[in-house]
Formats: structure tokens, sequence, C-alpha cells
């Protein structure tokens, strides 16, 4: 497979602030002078500032090899992509957090917490940004795979990287981005993995919860839970929120490993109802 390459995220207006993080440091720099770097140890101490580099080498690192997957399969995933300008459906934009992508690692790690049989299972992906998890999800055998997206510009590219995509290892073709606020998205009556990556705020998560609890409690059928953060200590809110429902039993999943592809270790849980416990 060829490498192919896509437009960059500020040639079609988009602000990503994962690209040209080293060239901002350089300018930063020469703004500053080279003595810049001491005057900032100094100041933050040599602990605080060797952290600091070590987060950023990583974030390149990580946004390099993201940049290279989508180089590989000649589609746009890649960033962290803010909202603030973007043309939103709904009432919720203050409440969406920047569209970040999992990485293939990462999403593979959690993938093994599931069943291996997931031929009658829909997968969603709410807050699905530019499809990138809804590519690693095509790579496992879901009957469907449905992203939910309130950003139009984001749905644009998303359903581009969707005809873009292909894998001799893909066993989903039934991918479809759905453009909508998701706490007004109605569930569909298969069985369900629904898949979170710290998308927006407590208050819109409780209420596509409530949503999908309602669809459940009308329609029982077995249903996974996947929630991650990597930031805002989400996890801490989601995690009690989930088990509030008296729906969902948390299966035990083993801590997530740093792998390099991955900006930052994501926090998860996986929470699962089965139809026959609720009869």
């Amino acid at each position: 497979m060829t490498d192919i390459e896509m437009p960059r995220p500020e040639r079609i207006g988009l602000e990503d602030r994962s690209s040209g993080r080293l060239g901002r440091a350089l300018s930063h720099i020469r703004q500053r002078g080279l003595l810049e770097p001491v005057r900032l140890v100094r100041r933050h101490g040599l602990g605080a500032s060797l952290g600091f580099v070590r987060r950023n080498v990583r974030h390149i690192l990580a946004d390099h090899l993201a940049r290279k997957w989508d180089r590989r399969y000649g589609v746009d995933t890649a960033g962290s992509i803010q909202l603030d300008a973007l043309d939103v459906v709904g009432p919720h934009r203050g409440k969406g957090n920047e569209a970040v992508c999992t990485s293939p690692r990462t999403f593979d790690f959690i993938m093994r917490s599931l069943p291996r049989d997931l031929r009658d299972y829909a997968f969603i992906d709410i807050g699905s940004g530019k499809s990138r998890t809804l590519l690693l999800a095509s790579l496992y055998p879901f009957s469907t795979i449905i992203g939910v997206e309130f950003a139009r510009e984001l749905v644009e590219i998303a359903r581009d990287n969707i005809r873009h995509f292909s894998d001799p290892s893909q066993k989903c073709r039934s991918l479809s981005v759905v453009e909508g606020d998701a706490a007004a998205y109605e569930f569909p009556e298969a069985p369900l993995v629904v898949y979170f990556y710290n998308p927006f705020s407590k208050d819109v998560f409780d209420i596509v919860l409530k949503n999908l609890v309602s669809s459940l409690e009308q329609q029982p059928r077995d249903c996974f839970v996947i929630y991650g953060s990597s930031s805002h200590r989400a996890i801490d809110w989601a995690r009690p929120a989930i088990r509030s429902t008296g729906m969902f039993t948390e299966l035990p999943v083993p801590p997530m490993p740093r792998f390099l592809d991955a900006v930052r270790t994501i926090d998860y849980a996986v929470f699962r109802i089965q139809a026959a416990s609720r009869r």
C-alpha cells in the first residue's frame, strides 16, 4: 500500500493544536533568544521543565505516528481539532471537547475486553470526530459501525475517510456517520457496543446515558459501554454515573500501557448488560 498525502487540517480551515509544535517552540526561542530555555528552567524548576519536555516529545512522536497511519491509508484522522469555529448542530457547542483520535494500539488493547464474536453488534462512537475509531472498528466483525458527530466539517472529513479507507483485513464495511447532537441520538435496536472517548461534559453525557438506558429498557438487548479519558479526569465522574443506572456490570480490565502512538495514556472502563439479566 502506498502512502497518499491528504489535505492538512490548516488547508481546510481547521485549527489543529497537534500540528507544528516543534516549529512553534523554535520560533519562540528565536523571538526570546537562546537563553530562553535557561530562564524557563529557573522559573519552573528542573523537574517541571523535564516533565514538560517529555510530554511534548511524546506528543510530537504520537502525532508523527498518527499522520504516518493516515498516509498509509490515504485518510485524514490525526490532530487535535478545536471546535470553536466549526459549524455545530444543536445547543451543546460549549460542552464539547476537542476532537482527538484514539491510537490504534490503544483501541486494540481495549477491544481485548470484548467478546470475539461481534457479528450481531452495532458499534456506536459518540463524538466520532474525523472517524479514526470508526475505521479501527471496521477491522473487527461488527454488523454495522455508526459515528455520531455534531460538527459539520468533521462529518464531511469522516465520510470522505470512509470512502477512501481500504484494508485487506477489514471485516465490516457498513460504516456511516450521523450528523447531529448526541443528546438527541436514537440508538439502533441491535446489540450495542457504545464507545465514548471523553467527547463532552458531564451534563451532556448524563442525557446520552439516560437515552441509552431508556432504549435498553424498551428493547432489552446486550450492550457494552466503553468510556475512556486522558484529560479532565472525566473517568472519575463517568464511571459512577454508569454504575448509578443499576443496569451495568463493570468488567475487570487491565491498566492501559503507555503506547508510543498515544499522546496520553487513556484511563478506561468497560461495562456490560446482558438482555437475559433484564428479564
